[in-house]
C-alpha cells in the first residue's frame, strides 16, 4: 500500500512562508510604491491598474511631489506601502484606475475579506465572459501578468532559509493506522497485513509515498530522501522551470465547462488546468502512481477547492484509494477548519456514500503543525 500527500499552500504557511494570495498582494502593492518613488512617468501602468499625475502636480515628478506632500504632512511615511496608499487615496494628487475588472475583483476581495482564491476569480470571469460574448484573450493576458509577478514574488521568497518540521515529516512517513482505513477498503487492508506479518519488520508503513506538490516552491523536495522510490511530483510545475508553471482553473465537473467546450474558442481552454497537464509527464505519473497499488491520501494544507476538481474527483472516486485523511488548521482561537476542509473535499466526489466512507473522522485526525 502506497501513500499520497496533498501538498497545498497552507503547507508552506505551516512553515513561515508567505505563500498566501492576501500576501501577494500586499507585495504587489508595495512595489508598485517603490515604483511611483522612482517614476520617471506622469503615468506609470502594468496593464492592470493605473497611476497618473494630476494636472496640479505633473510638472513637478512622482519624487519632488511625494515629497512635498510628506512635508505638508508629517504624519507620511517615507515607505513604499504608505507612498501607494497615498497615490491611491489622494484625488487631488493622483488619479488612480483599475484596468482589469478581473484584477479589481481581487484586490476589493483581499480588502473586505482578507483573503482570496485567484484561479477561482479567474473563472468566474470567464463565465461572464461567455455569458457577455466578450472575448478572453484579454483576460488570459491578465491572468499572464499576474502569473509573471507571482513568480517573481515566490522566487524571492524561496531564497530564504527554512527548517525542515520534524513532526511533519515523521508523519509523512508514518505506519498506516487501522480507523484510519474505509470500511469498503478493509479488505484490502487486512490483506496487506496479512502480507507484512511474514517479513521482519511487522510495522505497517507506506510501500511508497508520492508527495503532490500544488505548491510552486520547492519546499516538498526538502521531505523526501534522494535515491529512493519515493517521490516529489510538481503538478503544476516549479519555480524552478518557470515556464513549466500551471496557472488557471480545473473543473471539468462544473456546469459551465461544458459551454466552453461548446465555444469551439481555443482561447477559452489557454488556461484550463487539465489541458496544461499534457505539457509534461507529471499528470501521466500520477496516473501509473494510483493504478499501480492501493494507497491513503494525506491532505497536508490543500484546500480542496473547485480549482482542481477535475483530478482530486481522479483520486478520490478512484478504486485503488482507501482513505483520505485531512489535516486540520488550528486557529489562536481555538477554533479549526476541519469542517470547512470536508465541505470542500464532498464536492469533489460524484458519490456522497463514498465520500463519507473514505473521509478519515475527526476523531482520529490532527491538526498540520
Amino acid at each position: 500500500m502506497n501513500r499520497i500527500i496533498l501538498v497545498g499552500n497552507g503547507f508552506d504557511l505551516a512553515h513561515d512562508l508567505k505563500t498566501s494570495y492576501a500576501d501577494f498582494i500586499s507585495w504587489y502593492w508595495e512595489q508598485w510604491g517603490n515604483r511611483l518613488i522612482h517614476g520617471s512617468h506622469n503615468v506609470e501602468s502594468d496593464r492592470l491598474c493605473s497611476f497618473r499625475l494630476s494636472e496640479d502636480w505633473k510638472d513637478y515628478g512622482w519624487f519632488n511631489a511625494l515629497g512635498f506632500l510628506r512635508r505638508e504632512n508629517p504624519s507620511y511615511k517615507w515607505d513604499a506601502k504608505f507612498t501607494v496608499e497615498v497615490a491611491k487615496d489622494n484625488k487631488d494628487f493622483c488619479n488612480f484606475t483599475f484596468l482589469s475588472p478581473f484584477f479589481k475583483e481581487i484586490c476589493e476581495s483581499v480588502e473586505t475579506k482578507g483573503w482570496v482564491d485567484i484561479e477561482n476569480v479567474f473563472y468566474k470571469q470567464l463565465c461572464q465572459n461567455i455569458i457577455s460574448d466578450d472575448f478572453p484573450q484579454q483576460l488570459n493576458d491578465e491572468l499572464n501578468i499576474i502569473k509573471q509577478d507571482l513568480i517573481e514574488y515566490l522566487l524571492e521568497l524561496q531564497s530564504t532559509t527554512i527548517a525542515i518540521n520534524e513532526k511533519i515529516k515523521n508523519i509523512i512517513i508514518e505506519p498506516f493506522k487501522d480507523n484510519d482505513i474505509s470500511v469498503e477498503s478493509m479488505p484490502i487492508y487486512l490483506d496487506f497485513k496479512r502480507q507484512i506479518s511474514f517479513t521482519e519488520n511487522y510495522t505497517k508503513y507506506p510501500g511508497r509515498i508520492m508527495m503532490l506538490n500544488f505548491n510552486y516552491t520547492s519546499l516538498a523536495d526538502m521531505y523526501l530522501p534522494e535515491n529512493n522510490d519515493d517521490i516529489v511530483n510538481h503538478i503544476h510545475g516549479s519555480l524552478s522551470n518557470p515556464d513549466s508553471i500551471i496557472f488557471g482553473y480545473g473543473d471539468e465537473l462544473d456546469e459551465n465547462y461544458k459551454t466552453i467546450l461548446n465555444k469551439n474558442d481555443n482561447e477559452y481552454l489557454r488556461n484550463i488546468k487539465s489541458i496544461k497537464y499534457l505539457e509534461s509527464p507529471n499528470y501521466r505519473k500520477l496516473l501509473e502512481f494510483i493504478e499501480s497499488a492501493p494507497y491513503q491520501i494525506y491532505i497536508m494544507g490543500h484546500s480542496c477547492g473547485n480549482s482542481d476538481r477535475t483530478l482530486l474527483n481522479t483520486l478520490f472516486e478512484h478504486k485503488n484509494c482507501v482513505s483520505i485523511k485531512p489535516f486540520y488548521h488550528k486557529k489562536k482561537d481555538g477554533s479549526d477548519n476541519y469542517i470547512d476542509l470536508v465541505q470542500n473535499i464532498s464536492r469533489n466526489f460524484t458519490d456522497m456514500k463514498l465520500m463519507r466512507d473514505r473521509v478519515v473522522n475527526k476523531t482520529y485526525c490532527e491538526p498540520l503543525s
